[in-house]
C-alpha cells in the first residue's frame, strides 16, 4: 500500500472519529431531551408516547456509539476486525435511533451513519474478509445482532416488543445449542430472527438485522458442527 493511500486512510479515520464523537454526544443529548421534556415536544420526538423508555434506549445506544468512537482511537480498533466492530457500533445505533427519537436524531444519526460508512469503506478487502471469516468474530457479531433485537424490542409496543426481546435472547443461545444439535440450533435461529422481522416488516432495520442474523447464524452453526466432528474424530460434514 502506498504512503499516499495510507495517509488518505488516516485522514478518513480521523474525520470518521470526530464525526462519531460529535454524533454520539449529540445522541446522548437527544436522548436526555426526550427523557426530560419529550411529552412537551412530541413533534420533535416522532410523536412517541413512551418517551421515558425510548429516551433511555436512545441514551444507551448513543453510549454504545461513543464506546465505538473511542475504540477507534486505540490500536486494536484500527485492525480489520476492530474496524468492522467499530463500524457496526456506529451504524446500528445510528440507524435504530431514527425510530426512537424522531427529528432530534436527524443530525446525530446522519453523523454516525457517515462515520460508520467511512470506516467500513476504508477497510481493506483482505482485512474485511479475514474479520468476517474469524469464528469468534462471527459468534460475537451474532450476539451483537441479538442485542440489537433486544433494544429494538424495547422500543416497540405490544406483542412486537415481546417478540423482539425474546428473539434477541434466542439469538444469544444459538452458538451454545449448535454444539449439541444442529437441527435445534437452526430452529432456534429462525425462531429468534423471523417473527420480529415479520411483525415489523414496515421497518427498514429489523428485516436487515434478521437477514444478517440468519446468514451469520448459519455460519456459526456450521463452525460448531465442524468442531464437534473433529473432536469426535469423524470426517467434517460437507
Amino acid at each position: 500500500m502506498s504512503a499516499r493511500a495510507s495517509g488518505h486512510e488516516r485522514r478518513a479515520d480521523r474525520a470518521a472519529g470526530w464525526l462519531a464523537l460529535i454524533g454520539s454526544g449529540l445522541g446522548v443529548l437527544a436522548g436526555l431531551i426526550e427523557l426530560t421534556i419529550g411529552p412537551d415536544i412530541r413533534d420533535w420526538v416522532g410523536d412517541k408516547q413512551d418517551t421515558t423508555r425510548l429516551g433511555l434506549t436512545t441514551i444507551a445506544l448513543s453510549l454504545v456509539a461513543l464506546g465505538a468512537a473511542l475504540a477507534l482511537r486505540r490500536p486494536r480498533g484500527r485492525t480489520g476486525a476492530g474496524r468492522v466492530a467499530v463500524s457496526l457500533g456506529l451504524l446500528v445505533p445510528g440507524l435504530v435511533c431514527f425510530s426512537t427519537v424522531g427529528r432530534l436524531w436527524y443530525l446525530p444519526g446522519a453523523l454516525l451513519v457517515v462515520a460508520g460508512a467511512l470506516i467500513l469503506t476504508g477497510t481493506r478487502r483482505g482485512e474485511l474478509a479475514a474479520a468476517i471469516s474469524e469464528r469468534r468474530w462471527r459468534v460475537g457479531l451474532l450476539a451483537g445482532l441479538g442485542a440489537c433485537y433486544v433494544f429494538l424490542g424495547a422500543t416497540a409496543l405490544g406483542a412486537a416488543g415481546a417478540l423482539g426481546i425474546a428473539g434477541g435472547l434466542l439469538l444469544w443461545c444459538v452458538a451454545a445449542i449448535a454444539a449439541r444439535s444442529r437441527r435445534a440450533a437452526y430452529a432456534v435461529l429462525l425462531a429468534g430472527a423471523v417473527p420480529f422481522a415479520v411483525a415489523t416488516w414496515w421497518s427498514v432495520v429489523t428485516p436487515v438485522v434478521a437477514i444478517l442474523a440468519i446468514a451469520i447464524g448459519i455460519a456459526v452453526i456450521r463452525d460448531a458442527a465442524t468442531d464437534a466432528f473433529r473432536a469426535a474424530g469423524a470426517p467434517t460434514p460437507g
